[in-house]
């Protein structure tokens, strides 16, 4: 069953939403659903693709950080953080961060 509501809105508002409805390619309807609140769609998100590449990428970094965290854990726990090799950790979040900013950069271009 399908039901319809109406609403008033001015000639620039309705452009702005069909523009933005088309830039998302997304029906107008389920854009204005996902815009109120109270209304709970039985629709699907749609899910946007992501470059395969950029997702391995994502990956490796947060197995990178996997493995810091399980480090810093574990110093914790054996209260040996005095054997911690911080220049390495400290280098590892170094290469994060270039890692991140590339991968931010590629996304811009």
């Amino acid at each position: 069953m399908t039901e319809t509501i109406a609403f008033r809105c001015s000639a620039s508002e309705k452009a702005r939403l069909e523009a933005e409805a088309r830039r998302a390619r997304r029906p107008l309807a389920e854009l204005l659903r996902e815009r109120l609140p109270l209304v709970r769609s039985g629709h699907r998100k749609v899910v946007p693709e992501a470059d395969p590449d950029l997702l391995v990428a994502l990956s490796r970094i947060g197995a990178n950080l996997n493995q810091i965290a399980r480090a810093l854990n574990a110093a914790r726990k054996l209260e040996v953080y005095d054997r911690l090799d911080t220049l390495a950790i400290a280098a590892s979040l170094v290469a994060i961060e270039r890692q991140l900013d590339g991968l931010r950069e590629d996304g811009r271009s």
